[in-house]
Order: structure tokens, then sequence, then C-alpha cells
């Protein structure tokens, strides 16, 4: 049995290189694509501007989608976040937060949802990037360390800076690794970069630099195939991509 996902931000850039890379899979099938109600493609097929053999027509609204729905994948951006939570936790289906920015009222919100339904909160896909803070690990408590410095470069039409990753990243190290220190982060943009994370460990006479630089947007598919399929089977709960085995 396939599972049955609706992607929303079908049409955005990271949205096209999911559902292209799923679309090669036999083990999910896309029921549903959402964009914004300027989008030039709604009330077109997904083939249409997307390389992909589905036929169902791009949607702005996710309650005149008619099929049934197993999870729901957010890549859009945190303005649509109200709307698909309380859609999932109204039918019961678990969703996928790839977008960033939440405000501390969503994350409560989220958190009386995960009551009822899987959350899964994956502010980068990427399998890399989640084995990254995962390798980070190893400085858990460390009292040697004095300064923390990230650096993160991205193409110029990011529209985020710092990047949310970087942010991540940088909550990650206060909350996960207990370096109750000050981080400084650095953004750069260029004309190519898929996205660069640096973070540099500073001791008094040592530093530590771990890096992960993306190769290209199918990183980000992968790991949503990994995240699709991994919150299909889950219990009610708010979870995290550490949680996920790579």
């Amino acid at each position: 049995m396939s599972i049955s996902l609706l992607i929303s931000g079908i049409s955005g850039k990271l949205g096209k290189v999911v559902a292209e890379e799923i679309d090669k899979l036999e083990e999910i099938n896309i029921v549903g694509g959402l964009s914004s109600s300027s989008n030039k493609n709604l009330g077109h097929p997904l083939n249409s501007f997307l390389d992909t053999n589905s036929k169902i027509k791009l949607n702005s609204d996710i309650n005149e989608i008619n099929s049934s729905v197993d999870v729901v994948l957010d890549v859009s951006s945190v303005e649509n976040l109200d709307v698909l939570a309380e859609y999932c936790f109204k039918n019961n289906i678990p969703l996928i937060l790839a977008s960033t920015g939440h405000t501390k009222d969503q994350i409560i919100l989220l958190k009386e949802y995960s009551s009822k339904i899987p959350i899964l909160i994956a502010p980068n896909l990427s399998i890399g990037i989640n084995l990254f803070k995962k390798s980070l690990m190893v400085l858990k408590n460390n009292k040697l360390i004095n300064n923390v410095n990230i650096k993160e470069i991205h193409h110029k039409e990011k529209k985020d800076s710092p990047s949310g990753t970087a942010k991540d990243l940088a909550h990650f190290i206060k909350n996960d690794l207990n370096l109750n220190i000050e981080i400084d982060i650095k953004s750069i943009r260029d004309d190519s970069s898929v996205g660069v994370h640096e973070v540099k460990f500073s001791m008094d006479n040592d530093e530590i630099i771990f890096t992960h630089k993306a190769a290209n947007r199918k990183i980000f598919a992968q790991g949503a195939v990994k995240a699709v399929e991994w919150i299909f089977r889950q219990k009610s709960g708010f979870y995290s991509m550490q949680e996920i085995s790579f």
C-alpha cells in the first residue's frame, strides 16, 4: 500500500525537487499539491509545470482537496502553518513542517495538536545536515569551548538571512549540547551555493570545525521520503528529524 501525500509549496524550488523525486517512487503517491492563490499554474495539472506524470490539479485551498490524505508535507512558508495544522488536526493526519520561523504561539499550538496527531519539525530535510547535528553531540556539556561561530552560505535568491537551518543549529547547540555561550552567525549570499553550513567551536588553543555542504537539492527529496515513511508509522507526538534513523 502506498502512502498518499499532499505537498504544500509544491511549486516552489524545494517543492518541485521533492515532488519530482517522489513521483518516481511506488511507495508514495502524491494526491494533492498546494500553492499560493496568486500562482499562475493554479487549476493546471502538475505535469504541466513539473517533471511528473501526475495530472492532479494545483490548488490553493487545502479544504478543497477531495482525495484521501495520509501525510501532509509543508515546504512552503510559515504563513500557511495555522491552516495546515488545523486541517491535519481535524482530519487526524500526520504533519511534516519543513518551513522555518515558527512563532512561540505556533509552537505552543503545534504541541497541543501533537497530543492527537504526529507532528515532525524538520527545518532542514537533508539527511546529511541531520547526521551533521548528531555528530555535534560529541561536544555536549564540554566546558572547554568558549566561543561558537556559525557561517552559512546560500544562493542570493534565498529570502531569509540567517537561514532557518543556521538558527536551528544555534538553538541545537545551546539546548541539546547544553552550551550556554554566545553564538555568532555570519550569512553569505552568492550566485551558486545550494547550502553550506560551518560550525566552529573555539577553545583557548584549539578550534574544531564541522562543515556540511549540499551538492544539490535532491538531498532534500531523499530526506523528505525518509520523513514521510517514518511519520506515517508514528503515534501522536512532537518529533524532530534527529529521531529518525538514517
